[in-house]
């Protein structure tokens, strides 16, 4: 328990943990913004697993930074897509999301086939970049703060878009219109706001970070592209987005709370060798499942709650 500790208190723990929490962050701000609109994304999952194929396949072409908006791309891509067949041809959204997790699946493997000549397992054969750390050196030798350098430069990108996600939720007046969409889509139709097309661009906006958390996965937190490499992450997203009262502070303190589990999950197998691996791994998935538990009895007392106030 004393090794635990002291583990968990390391430099080495903390930067672990951010490494784990931004791409989950950025898959948990896209699943906030397409579910206020009133469009749930469970295609999460697929999104990130195509935007880290592309990522790694476009780093070999071109600088890092284009291949980190390839794979933001593809993502976009992805929600547009969710969007013409949800919103233009009626179909269900949550069987959509999942023919697009499915498609990414099978896809993704496909498509690594084709660039590495027959690796169907790994993309080690292409000479993929990565995204490059944030160097602070005049926070070196200052306590707790010296923490802040050596992060992706995406992980710096995630915290700014928690706020600048809040700002346009609760200060701009499309923010208002999206919120409006998903809780009474009728009120800005009469106010003459398409919802269609506020639903369409929160699912290609919903899309477009779950891309960015893709690259970050496998331009950063791994350099190079693994079968099924997201392991999941995309639906742990939709839990942190729940578990965080469908506010972008709350996503932040869910995804961070995910990408501890996720780091202890790293951690644990080395120091607890008579663990089994693969239990210690379910962890984060375990608190998922709770955390939904949670959710669904937060909601029914909820309900409750509002039939009382209304009798």
């Amino acid at each position: 328990m004393t090794e635990l500790i002291a583990a968990v208190f390391s430099v080495t723990f903390f930067v672990t943990v951010i490494r784990a929490t931004t791409p989950l962050l950025f898959a948990t701000i896209g699943g906030l913004i397409s579910d206020l609109s009133g469009a749930l994304n469970v295609a999460l999952e697929g999104m990130m697993l195509i935007a880290a194929l592309t990522s790694v396949i476009v780093s070999v072409y071109a600088p890092w930074w284009i291949a980190v908006l390839a794979g933001c791309g593809a993502g976009a891509l992805l929600g547009a897509l969710m969007g013409f067949f949800h919103l233009r041809l009626k179909a269900d959204v949550i069987l959509v999301g999942f023919g697009v997790n499915i498609l990414a699946t099978g896809g993704t493997v496909f498509i690594l086939a084709l660039a590495t000549g027959g690796d169907k397992g790994t993309s080690i054969n292409l000479p993929s970049k990565s995204i490059p750390r944030v160097e602070l050196p005049f926070l070196e030798n200052i306590p707790v703060l010296n923490l802040l350098s050596g992060h992706s430069l995406l992980s710096w990108l995630a915290g700014f878009t928690v706020f600048a996600v809040w700002y346009f939720l609760y200060r701009t007046p499309r923010g208002l219109w999206l919120r409006g969409v998903g809780e009474y889509p009728a009120a800005p139709e009469a106010a003459g706001i398409n919802v269609t097309g506020v639903r369409m661009w929160s699912l290609v906006a919903s899309g477009a970070f779950a891309g960015l958390g893709g690259a970050q996965l496998a331009m950063f937190n791994y350099i190079g592209f693994t079968r099924d490499m997201t392991a999941g992450r995309g639906f742990i997203a939709l839990g942190a987005v729940l578990l965080g009262a469908r506010h972008p502070v709350g996503a932040l303190l869910a995804a961070l709370l995910f990408g501890v589990f996720e780091a202890l999950s790293i951690v644990m197998p080395n120091l607890f060798n008579w663990i089994p691996g693969e239990l210690i791994q379910t962890i984060p998935f375990l608190v998922t499942v709770i955390a939904l538990i949670l959710f669904s009895i937060r909601a029914q007392r909820a309900l409750k709650a509002r039939g009382v106030a209304t009798h």
